[in-house]
Protein backbone atom coordinates (compact mmCIF):
# COMPACT_ATOMS: atom_id res chain seq x y z
CA UNK A 1 0.00 0.00 0.00
CA UNK A 2 1.75 3.46 -1.00
CA UNK A 3 -0.28 5.52 1.19
CA UNK A 4 -1.37 7.61 -1.35
CA UNK A 5 -4.77 9.25 -1.18
CA UNK A 6 -7.36 9.56 -3.55
CA UNK A 7 -7.16 12.81 -5.15
CA UNK A 8 -11.17 12.44 -6.07
CA UNK A 9 -11.90 14.99 -3.48
CA UNK A 10 -9.94 17.68 -4.97
CA UNK A 11 -11.26 16.92 -8.48
CA UNK A 12 -15.07 17.70 -6.33
CA UNK A 13 -13.97 20.96 -4.99
CA UNK A 14 -12.42 22.51 -8.42
CA UNK A 15 -15.03 21.33 -10.42
CA UNK A 16 -18.17 22.74 -7.92
CA UNK A 17 -16.01 26.14 -7.98
CA UNK A 18 -16.65 25.51 -11.67
CA UNK A 19 -20.22 25.27 -11.38
CA UNK A 20 -20.47 27.84 -8.81
CA UNK A 21 -19.11 30.37 -11.42
CA UNK A 22 -21.58 29.03 -14.93
CA UNK A 23 -24.28 29.65 -12.15
CA UNK A 24 -23.51 33.06 -11.39
CA UNK A 25 -22.83 33.97 -15.55
CA UNK A 26 -26.37 32.13 -16.45
CA UNK A 27 -27.49 34.27 -13.35
CA UNK A 28 -25.88 37.28 -14.77
CA UNK A 29 -27.21 36.50 -18.36
CA UNK A 30 -30.61 36.26 -16.90
CA UNK A 31 -30.46 39.27 -15.20
CA UNK A 32 -29.02 40.93 -18.65
CA UNK A 33 -32.27 39.88 -20.80
CA UNK A 34 -34.23 40.51 -17.67
CA UNK A 35 -35.65 37.26 -17.81
CA UNK A 36 -34.38 36.62 -13.86
CA UNK A 37 -34.38 40.42 -12.42
CA UNK A 38 -37.28 40.20 -10.03
CA UNK A 39 -36.18 36.30 -9.37
CA UNK A 40 -32.17 37.61 -8.33
CA UNK A 41 -33.58 40.28 -5.84
CA UNK A 42 -36.26 38.81 -4.07
CA UNK A 43 -33.96 35.74 -3.07
CA UNK A 44 -31.04 37.91 -2.65
CA UNK A 45 -33.81 39.40 -0.27
CA UNK A 46 -34.71 36.27 1.51
CA UNK A 47 -31.14 36.22 3.72
CA UNK A 48 -28.93 38.94 2.64
CA UNK A 49 -29.96 42.30 4.90
CA UNK A 50 -30.75 45.48 2.88
CA UNK A 51 -30.43 43.41 -0.54
CA UNK A 52 -32.46 46.02 -2.34
CA UNK A 53 -29.53 48.23 -1.76
CA UNK A 54 -26.98 46.03 -3.95
CA UNK A 55 -30.27 45.30 -6.52
CA UNK A 56 -29.95 41.59 -8.00
CA UNK A 57 -26.08 41.23 -7.73
CA UNK A 58 -27.51 39.38 -3.67
CA UNK A 59 -29.45 37.09 -5.97
CA UNK A 60 -27.04 36.39 -8.05
CA UNK A 61 -24.28 35.45 -5.24
CA UNK A 62 -27.08 33.69 -3.86
CA UNK A 63 -27.06 31.05 -6.96
CA UNK A 64 -23.71 30.95 -6.97
CA UNK A 65 -23.13 29.71 -3.18
CA UNK A 66 -26.24 27.36 -3.96
CA UNK A 67 -24.73 26.03 -7.33
CA UNK A 68 -20.75 25.53 -5.66
CA UNK A 69 -22.25 24.11 -2.41
CA UNK A 70 -25.01 21.97 -3.84
CA UNK A 71 -22.49 20.80 -6.52
CA UNK A 72 -19.68 20.22 -3.73
CA UNK A 73 -22.10 17.96 -2.09
CA UNK A 74 -23.06 15.21 -4.75
CA UNK A 75 -19.83 15.36 -6.20
CA UNK A 76 -17.75 14.25 -2.79
CA UNK A 77 -19.90 11.81 -1.89
CA UNK A 78 -19.69 10.22 -5.44
CA UNK A 79 -15.73 11.48 -6.06
CA UNK A 80 -14.39 10.91 -2.11
CA UNK A 81 -13.00 7.64 -2.25
CA UNK A 82 -11.75 7.39 -5.90
CA UNK A 83 -8.43 8.18 -7.86
CA UNK A 84 -9.59 10.14 -11.09
CA UNK A 85 -7.69 10.67 -13.77
CA UNK A 86 -6.85 14.48 -14.46
CA UNK A 87 -7.47 15.00 -18.14
CA UNK A 88 -10.59 15.41 -18.81
CA UNK A 89 -12.10 17.44 -15.13
CA UNK A 90 -9.29 19.90 -16.05
CA UNK A 91 -10.16 20.30 -19.38
CA UNK A 92 -13.86 20.36 -18.28
CA UNK A 93 -12.79 23.13 -15.77
CA UNK A 94 -10.78 25.02 -18.21
CA UNK A 95 -14.27 25.20 -20.41
CA UNK A 96 -16.54 25.85 -17.52
CA UNK A 97 -14.55 28.86 -16.59
CA UNK A 98 -14.14 30.18 -20.00
CA UNK A 99 -17.90 30.03 -20.03
CA UNK A 100 -18.54 31.60 -16.80
CA UNK A 101 -16.06 34.17 -17.08
CA UNK A 102 -17.74 35.39 -20.85
CA UNK A 103 -21.23 35.17 -19.58
CA UNK A 104 -19.88 37.77 -17.10
CA UNK A 105 -17.61 40.02 -19.28
CA UNK A 106 -19.98 42.64 -20.54
CA UNK A 107 -18.52 43.32 -24.39
CA UNK A 108 -19.44 39.94 -24.70
CA UNK A 109 -23.01 39.97 -23.51
CA UNK A 110 -23.55 43.11 -25.68
CA UNK A 111 -22.21 41.29 -28.68
CA UNK A 112 -24.31 38.28 -27.64
CA UNK A 113 -27.51 39.96 -27.23
CA UNK A 114 -27.17 42.68 -29.84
Amino acid sequence: MSGRKPNGPAVAAFLSAMIGLLTLGIANLGDETKVLTTTLLETGKLWIPNAQGIGPYSGKETFLLLGWLGSWVILYAVLKKRDVRLAAPVVIFIAGLAIATLLIYTPFLDILLG
